[in-house]
């Protein structure tokens, strides 16, 4: 065939790396942020009734999901749009906000995804490095020029588990132009404890251009089905609908979604392992002399000084697996998800003896 039939801009796109899924049994996969108890017990018999519908098509809207997350968030339906994971939802923000050589602003070692819906959509990436770790909101105000479109924001932030708080984002917020699209990836924030984690939602209210993304995927145990939501004002969001593709969130997340909402017995239990399995964490890593990042997500940021994909390769062997951070430009780095009592139990003994031998 002659010529080559790929955009330009798709040939510089590296492929995206989710961290390694074992099939043998005995393993402790600590690579990949998951709820370490399973899916909800209430969104599991949702979904097994659910499955008798199977036959017809979902609800093209998700309208009785987004009913229950407008009345759980004070906020208007019509400021509530569901996704296929929020991975699924970026790709309908680019697809709707984003022309060819629009300025992106994204903070480096951070999730990959973002600049991958830049790159899909011809956008112009603009990189500004962490600071202590953590997002440098002011560098990322000076960045932002009239030519840029979009801003992304972690919060907390992936893989280093760290926050901007609400003067900051506010202090930002004024910065910024008012045409300017901020989105704020809040994948982690139910289980952010301190109590400066700022309102993005404030921000919506207030009739700025901002949209929150959540998922099920983390704190709601249901990262196999693919459900996320945005949350942004109405004028923002009414165009996505129509770029966004027909039935993107199928039958089953929309009821585990919806059950999995109410679950509150098993949402605490969650919330506190995540408590009671940093404070463990960071005292056993306190005596392995390890230097890490006090984390307000599920996992924790560490930095080994040393090889990190060597580092994997032995805690693979122990049965033990975590997430090197080459792939976010921090070779050196790992990132290990909160378990279980048992799996926590599991990761530290492993990484005492990888670590020091």
């Amino acid at each position: 065939m002659k010529g080559d039939l790929v955009r330009p801009g798709v040939k510089g796109i590296v492929e995206y790396l989710p961290g390694k899924t074992p099939t043998e049994p005995g393993i402790a996969k600590l690579a990949s942020n998951e709820n370490p108890f399973g899916p909800s017990p209430k969104a599991l018999e949702a979904i097994a009734r659910e499955a008798k519908n199977l036959h017809t098509y979902p609800d093209q809207k998700s309208r009785l999901l987004r009913d229950a997350l407008a009345k759980k968030l004070n906020l208007m339906e019509a400021c509530i749009i569901c996704g296929n994971g929020s991975d699924d939802l970026m790709q309908i923000i680019g697809a709707t906000y984003l022309n060819p050589g629009d300025e992106v602003v994204i903070a480096k070692n951070t999730f990959s995804v973002y600049e991958l819906i830049a790159r899909i959509f011809d956008g112009r990436m603009k990189f500004v490095g962490l600071k202590d770790y953590a997002l440098d909101l002011e560098g990322i105000a000076a960045a932002v020029t009239i030519k840029t479109k979009i801003v992304f924001l972690t919060n907390p932030n992936n893989p280093t588990g760290t926050i901007f708080g609400a003067a900051q984002f506010d202090a930002f917020m004024k910065k910024v132009p008012q045409n300017l699209l901020v989105v704020v990836d809040e994948a982690y924030a139910e289980y952010v404890e301190s109590r400066d984690f700022p309102d993005a939602i404030k921000h919506i209210k207030e009739g700025r251009n901002v949209i929150v993304l959540r998922t099920f995927s983390k704190f709601y145990g249901l990262a196999g089905l693919r459900l996320g939501f945005a949350l942004g004002k109405q004028e923002l969001l009414a165009p996505m609908f129509k770029t966004k593709m027909p039935f993107n969130v199928n039958r089953l997340a929309q009821a585990g979604g919806l059950a999995a909402l109410g679950d509150k017995a098993f949402l605490d239990k969650t919330f506190m392992n995540n408590v009671e399995g940093k404070k463990y964490l960071y005292a056993e890593l306190d005596k392995l002399g390890l230097d890490y990042k006090k984390t307000e997500a599920n996992f924790i940021f560490i930095d080994l000084k040393k090889s990190a994909d060597e580092f994997f390769a032995k805690m693979r062997k122990q049965k033990v697996i975590i997430r090197p951070l080459t792939s976010f430009g921090l070779p050196q780095a790992i990132r290990v998800s909160i378990g279980t009592k048992e799996q926590n139990e599991k990761l530290i003994s492993a990484t005492k003896l990888c670590f020091l031998s």
